[in-house]
């Protein structure tokens, strides 16, 4: 048996933006394209916009994986030391047998925001949607790369990992950023939350994977979830 981890794990990353997999075929998904033929006008400002990115874009991505023993369940909470995530019957049905809890943060950093708004300002409306495109992509595919260093620590112990999960989503409470940024260093990432606890910069994830000897990862199920717009509704139709 490989021992549990002693203290907490803390780890940041700065993935650039070519180790990502965004591509004019994922921008269009991310635009709304499934299976329609994108327009000549679209396509030529996506590949225009494209190769400006990394000029712009601010990867930083994070966890903390909490001490083994130090998480427990309690109906549909996660209390962690004198701290109750909200987690709602859905993800603490989903977390039921972990080990512990890595909490993880990504972002795109503010520049792309940034770079959106100019070009929506100066009417250059395609463009800037684009680049806000383009945003969410990078910070849902530099999650995902935080996702596979949480496997890999989990992997060291033995151990497997769940799906991630973030609050706003499957019934867990935005409010609860307060919460689960408590659990992570001051500013983690770059990351400050606001008085309505939203993330800046604004195109940021943040979110906990269950760990454990008797966890999985599983598809996600978008049918029991009630939330129309959820980006994994929206990456499986």
């Amino acid at each position: 048996m490989q021992d549990a981890i002693a203290t907490s794990d803390i780890q940041l990353f700065t993935p650039s933006f070519e180790a990502l997999s965004v591509t004019g075929e994922s921008i269009e998904r991310g635009l709304g394209y499934r299976g329609a033929k994108v327009s000549p006008a679209v396509s030529t400002a996506i590949r225009e916009v494209l190769p400006h990115v990394p000029d712009y874009v601010d990867l930083r991505c994070g966890y903390v994986i909490l001490p083994a023993g130090s998480v427990g369940m309690d109906h549909d909470f996660a209390v962690c030391d004198s701290r109750r995530l909200r987690l709602g019957p859905m993800i603490a049905e989903r977390l039921k047998g972990i080990t512990t809890l890595a909490i993880f943060v990504a972002t795109a950093g503010p520049r792309l925001e940034q770079w959106a708004t100019s070009l929506m300002n100066s009417d250059d409306v395609i463009r800037g949607y684009i680049v806000d495109t383009i945003g969410s992509e990078s910070v849902e595919q530099t999650a995902e790369w935080v996702e596979h260093k949480v496997a890999e620590a989990a992997a060291r112990h033995g151990w497997t990992i769940t799906n991630r999960y973030s609050p706003g989503y499957c019934g867990w409470p935005t409010s609860d950023q307060r919460a689960l940024f408590s659990l992570l260093p001051k500013e983690f990432c770059g990351i400050r939350l606001t008085d309505s606890a939203l993330m800046v910069p604004i195109k940021s994830i943040s979110g906990v994977i269950g760990l454990g000897p008797d966890v999985r990862r599983e598809g996600y199920q978008c049918k029991i979830c009630e939330m129309e717009d959820c980006f994994r509704r929206r990456s499986e139709e």
